[in-house]
């Protein structure tokens, strides 16, 4: 048989465990409010996982299996997962000290001295109805005129979305941003090349699916602006995902008011201080999971040695 047989053979059977997955996940889905039991989404995308990794070939050597995991739950397909991860190789590969092993609070007091700002916080118990990671955003807090730079904003920013996309709920729900833009001041919290750094990152390449973006409180000049910038930057089906409310009332239907923040107009209490404390015993002792892990050569040279 040709090579081309061979290959012909294997799109056709990654075709058809796709197509088979994705009725199993979409059965899960619209049974599980009925207590089906039988079906198990994670068992779904445990069974894509061997051709994932056949897929991926040298490029996952020595990446744990957990990593790789998150890229078909954020896809359940084994083209559209390897092509993500390896885009998202590429990324992590060309900006370097953006997103690497030096990403770490324990190691790092300007990263630390960013995420105390709060620009970015995901309280773990915030979550949606449906059960998803609500990520909560203050560009009032993001004081460009302190000292911080371009990419110590844009490190301390993934840091945070880091942390979010390893909560299982996260793989299997996506994720909600909330942008509060109450006080925002265009010439003190904002640069572009900020924006332009994230949606390049953000998008096309972290294995998390953003669920929703509600922007809040924004006068009519930044709605405007965001109108330009997203028609630079950001495709039509990510500016359908964004929202524009008035008041956190209208997320009624997203969370239970009650489970918002006490500045939202919820009870929920938060400390930033403790959660980065609790992160800096997670990456001494070895047990936080990273996505700058991520590093196959690396790994691979481990390995052989």
């Amino acid at each position: 048989m040709s090579d081309t047989s061979n290959n012909n053979n294997d799109d056709n059977d990654n075709a058809l465990k796709f197509a088979t997955s994705m009725q199993r996940i979409n059965l899960a889905s619209d049974t599980a409010e009925v207590g089906n039991k039988d079906i198990d989404i994670e068992t779904i995308i445990l069974e894509l996982l061997p051709d994932l990794k056949k897929e991926l070939g040298e490029d996952c050597a020595g990446v744990d299996d957990e990593q790789l995991l998150k890229f078909l739950y954020w896809k359940p397909s084994i083209e559209r997962a390897a092509k993500r991860y390896r885009d998202f190789l590429c990324w992590k590969t060309t900006n370097p000290g953006i997103f690497d092993d030096t990403l770490r609070v324990s190691k790092d007091s300007e990263l630390e001295r960013c995420l105390l700002s709060e620009v970015l916080v995901s309280p773990p118990s915030l979550r949606t109805k449906q059960g998803g990671p609500i990520v909560i955003g203050r560009l009032r807090n993001n004081d460009m005129t302190d000292g911080r730079t371009v990419d110590g904003v844009c490190r301390m920013i993934f840091y945070t979305i880091d942390s979010v996309a390893n909560r299982p709920e996260t793989q299997k729900h996506g994720v909600t941003i909330i942008h509060d833009l109450t006080g925002f001041d265009k010439g003190r919290n904002f640069k572009l090349e900020i924006t332009k750094r994230l949606y390049h990152g953000l998008f096309g390449q972290f294995p998390v699916h953003i669920t929703a973006v509600y922007v809040c409180k924004a006068p009519l000049v930044v709605q405007a602006f965001f109108k330009l910038i997203s028609s630079l930057f950001m495709s039509k089906k990510v500016r359908k995902r964004i929202k524009f409310i008035d008041e956190f009332s209208e997320l009624s239907d997203v969370i239970d008011e009650d489970n918002l923040l006490i500045e939202l107009g919820g009870t929920l209490e938060w400390n930033t201080k403790d959660w980065i404390e609790e992160q800096k015993k997670k990456e001494l002792d070895g047990s936080m999971k990273s996505l700058t892990d991520i590093d196959p050569q690396r790994e691979h040279s481990m390995e052989v040695s």
